[in-house]
């Protein structure tokens, strides 16, 4: 059969193209929380395993992100410094730099408690950064692995870049407040579950209580406690399932937690920033804004998703026009390349998930019809799956039978398509045009020659 024009191929080859980037959106799943939230706080939350988004709010706006900052600063340590045991000596330079921001903060900085001249081994710097939220800890590994603060930042922002965080900046290593300083939630998304792969780094940050090496200072070393106090049993917010990550607090951020909880085979990732850090009197509240969101999140998420398989691998799906078939077959039956499930809310029917097929364009005929011969398992588009309106995922969409192809017919089709194709059409049309000029000539050359006698007998009377 005729093929589509190359134009109109194009086109629709490019339509594909745009829809295939908008493609992330449409199937993220963005469900509503049935308790209360900041409304202008930012949110993402995911479950690691499927990759599926389970909320959303803000998480492309601005924020800062206060002591977060510390795990990109973990990041770039861990990744420089392959010995951990290796000692670093506390500058007097940065122990004034501390200071002063002390001073400007009222003296409520958070520090580890090292003093100027002190030895203390990278592990332990990882420690003292990650758990009590030592602000001295980051700056000390930031001159000590960039050679210099800002060349330390510097890296961070290309790691940053790598992965993905292109709306995310660092001006330090700890977060304190700078205005050119910022992140977004999904960009600190993107940083936490890097993070996470790195066994060093889960094993630090799920860490409840640390007690250092020995120093050239302080013979007892130093006992810290995480400032995540969902993980400590002691604490009333206290939670079994979750693991990690990192808090930050500052005026300016709010509260920011960001944490993972592994349940009944199910892994979540939630970032959250800026929750309530004062009531409406001015005063700090009695309660954290940040732990009891996070537990809310987790609570719901769990109690109401489940992992459901939306359709089977090798489901007959979809039937297309066939045309060239040896056996005069005329339908072409299509089928699921993959098993796909996905996670979604346990009240959801997979019933009502409607299959959408997009074939692809290049395959078929003006007709939307497909020629043989095709084999079992060739790709011929995808099949979109949506459920209340939105799409949740794609799988391969597979022929589901060999069909060999007629010669007979095959070659016939060829013959119709050059009497039908343009350069015929153009050629017969230039035959016509001659034949027509030609008789034309012929008619007026006629005329004039018989016009000639006629004058040439009357010249002899």
């Amino acid at each position: 059969m005729r093929k589509c024009s190359l134009l109109l191929a194009l086109l629709m080859i490019l339509s594909m193209v745009f829809s295939v980037g908008a493609y992330a959106d449409e199937t993220s799943s963005n469900y509503a929380v049935p308790f209360e939230i900041n409304e202008d706080g930012a949110y993402y939350m995911v479950e690691q395993k499927t990759g599926t988004l389970i909320f959303a709010q803000n998480e492309h706006e601005k924020m800062y992100p206060a002591s977060l900052t510390k795990i990109m600063t973990a990041i770039i340590v861990l990744e420089n410094c392959p010995d951990l045991s290796e000692k670093v000596t506390y500058k007097l330079a940065i122990q004034d730099q501390i200071y002063q921001l002390n001073v400007a903060a009222g003296g409520g900085l958070s520090l580890a408690g090292f003093s100027a001249g002190e030895e203390i081994s990278v592990k332990d710097l990882l420690y003292a950064c990650l758990l009590p939220s030592g602000n001295e800890a980051a700056e000390i590994l930031a001159d000590y692995v960039g050679g210099s603060g800002p060349a330390f930042y510097e890296m961070m922002n290309e790691k940053a870049k790598e992965l993905g965080a292109f709306n995310t900046n660092f001006a330090n290593a700890n977060g304190l407040f700078h205005e050119n300083h910022y992140t977004t939630a999904y960009d600190m998304y993107l940083i936490a579950s890097y993070a996470m792969e790195n066994e060093a780094f889960e094993e630090i940050v799920s860490t409840v209580t640390y007690t250092s090496e020995p120093t050239n200072k302080n013979e007892n070393g130093y006992t810290w406690i995480n400032t995540n106090r969902m993980l400590n049993p002691q604490s009333e917010y206290y939670s079994s399932i979750i693991n990690g990550v990192k808090t930050g607090t500052l005026d300016e951020a709010g509260r920011c937690l960001i944490t993972t909880a592994k349940k009944s085979g199910y892994e979540y990732m939630l970032v959250l920033m800026g929750a309530e850090l004062y009531g409406e009197d001015g005063k700090y509240l009695s309660y954290r804004a940040d732990f009891q969101q996070t537990e809310q999140f987790y609570d719901w998420a769990f109690e109401n998703y489940k992992v459901k398989t939306v359709i089977e691998k090798g489901t007959i799906v979809y039937s297309i026009d066939l045309n060239l078939a040896k056996d005069g077959k005329k339908q072409l039956q299509l089928m699921s390349g993959s098993t796909f499930s996905t996670l979604m809310p346990q009240s959801y029917n997979i019933d009502n998930v409607r299959a959408v097929p997009e074939l692809d364009v290049t395959l078929l005929n003006e007709d939307k019809s497909i020629d043989a011969p095709i084999k079992k398992g060739d790709v011929v588009g995808e099949l979109k799956l949506i459920l209340s309106g939105k799409e949740i995922g794609r799988v391969d969409l597979l022929a589901a039978e060999t069909v060999e192809r007629s010669e007979a017919l095959y070659l016939l089709d060829q013959v119709k398509g050059v009497f039908s194709s343009f350069w015929f059409k153009f050629l017969f049309l230039f035959v016509m045009i001659f034949v027509v000029l030609y008789v034309i000539i012929m008619i007026v050359r006629n005329h004039n020659r018989r016009k000639y006698r006629h004058v040439r007998r009357r010249r002899r009377f």
